[in-house]
């Protein structure tokens, strides 16, 4: 059955104005005790990949840029009701995860000191089982995307794991609505129920290959995005309604996880390549994740961590019969499209410390992933498999990360930063593999 927008709509304005008229209530000032809790936090990281540079494209070439700056404030006004806002400085990046490089835009923009909210939503904390965020909050569909990024197992979270939409972290990865989530039976099982604006208007981005500005076609209707989660730890509850990838021995965790989403007609089925729709025959946008954690701390024998993820998104294969690059490129393939694929990760810590409190964290990866349509090639697959060493100097405040990894296609793939034929605009590099290696620095003060 189709929830009528109208309702949810009433269902939204509802549940925003009882916040509002509960922030409102009668009270006396003596009865609010303020809170500010300020973090500064960023990570600096250094790749190397064996291609990218020369004429042919074949010398290694190696990246420095910020991953992430992040300046987060929480106010809260009482234990209940509060506000959280999260910056993230746009330097500019160069890595195009495992598709190639483009040039920073700190090289090609004066003005490249842009500072972009990824965050920022009102907090409603009634009670251990019901609990609000409105606003622009994360995708609770996987369990990867609720990782903590300065928590991540590895130097960071999977480049393959993010749900559809968009070029941008704030629809791939969060999105505007309002998330219900709250535990039960101490925490142990925890659910996440949200509504978003899901796919919205059009969407223009540049085409990896031509460079020229592709236009997606406009949603068929305005529908919201529906996300459910739920997840139950066996052993330790995980604090909090988020994640992190390693709690460095101080829980024993076991927690198995599952995510849902849907959306209705989120994109129109027959396209042509000039971008014209043919009919009003539509497509649903449906996912399903499950994930895991398992780390067990021991005196003697250190602290051993395992987690993985699972996840498949559909769009009921439009990518034979919607051909226009802009629904190819954010909505309907690519790397938040139609897909399918895992990775799992595993670590360990040994127990002795470096100095007073340093850590060290070996560990090792592996993902499998097959897109719909990925760079211009149906049914691509694309597997990586690396590991590297974690160096918590102290927690992850300072923490140093190195790692190497192999990327490899299944089928022979054009990449961003390629030449291509001036005619045509097809790929003339073409890579079946490639091998990276990583450095980073992270820095934080929370």
């Amino acid at each position: 059955m189709k929830i009528p927008r109208s309702a949810v709509s009433a269902f939204l304005r509802a549940v925003t104005a009882a916040a509002l008229l509960a922030t409102a209530a009668p009270a006396v000032a003596s009865d609010w005790d303020p809170t500010f809790d300020f973090e500064v936090k960023g990570q600096v990281f250094s790749e190397t990949t064996d291609f990218g540079s020369g004429l042919d494209r074949e010398g290694s070439r190696t990246d420095v840029h910020f991953q992430r700056l992040r300046l987060t404030i929480t106010a809260m006004l009482d234990d209940t009701y509060g506000f959280k806002f999260q910056t993230c400085g746009n330097c500019g990046t160069s890595k195009q995860g495992a598709l190639g490089y483009a040039v920073t835009a700190q090289d090609v923009d004066w003005n490249d000191r842009d500072v972009r909210i990824i965050d920022g939503y009102a907090i409603a904390n009634y009670s251990e089982a019901v609990n609000f965020k409105i606003g622009l909050t994360k995708i609770p569909l996987t369990r990867a995307n609720l990782d903590d990024c300065f928590a991540p197992l590895s130097q960071d979270r999977s480049l393959f794991v993010y749900s559809a939409y968009g070029t941008s972290p704030a629809k791939f990865s969060r999105d505007l609505g309002v998330v219900a989530w709250g535990g039960f039976g101490e925490d142990r099982l925890r659910y996440f129920a949200g509504v978003f604006q899901g796919r919205e208007g059009v969407t223009r981005t540049v085409h990896p290959f031509s460079g020229a500005t592709v236009t997606s076609s406009i949603e068929p209707k305005s529908t919201f995005e529906y996300v459910g989660r739920m997840h139950y730890a066996f052993l330790e509850a995980e604090p909090g309604a988020g994640y992190q990838g390693s709690y460095l021995g101080d829980l024993k965790v076991f927690t198995i996880g599952a995510g849902v989403a849907y959306e209705p007609d989120a994109v129109y089925k027959n396209v042509t390549p000039a971008g014209v729709v043919q009919n009003e025959e539509t497509v649903d946008y449906s996912a399903f994740a499950a994930d895991f954690l398992f780390e067990y701390p021991t005196e003697s024998a250190g602290t051993f961590t395992a987690t993985g993820q699972y996840l498949k998104a559909d769009f009921d294969d439009a990518y034979k019969t919607n051909f226009n690059a802009g629904d190819r490129l954010v909505n309907i393939a690519g790397l938040n499209g139609q897909k399918e694929g895992w990775y799992v990760k595993a670590a360990y810590i040994p127990p002795v410390k470096i100095g007073k409190q340093g850590l060290l964290q070996p560990f090792v990866l592996m993902e499998d992933w097959e897109f719909a349509h990925l760079l211009g090639i149906d049914k691509q697959q694309v597997s990586q498999v690396g590991g590297g060493i974690n160096y918590y100097i102290k927690r992850q405040n300072v923490r140093l990360t190195l790692e190497y990894t192999t990327t490899e296609f299944d089928k022979e793939t054009g990449f961003v930063g390629a030449r291509v034929n001036p005619t045509t605009f097809a790929p003339i590099d073409k890579i079946k593999e490639y091998d990276t290696l990583r450095l980073m620095l992270q820095l934080g003060v929370f």
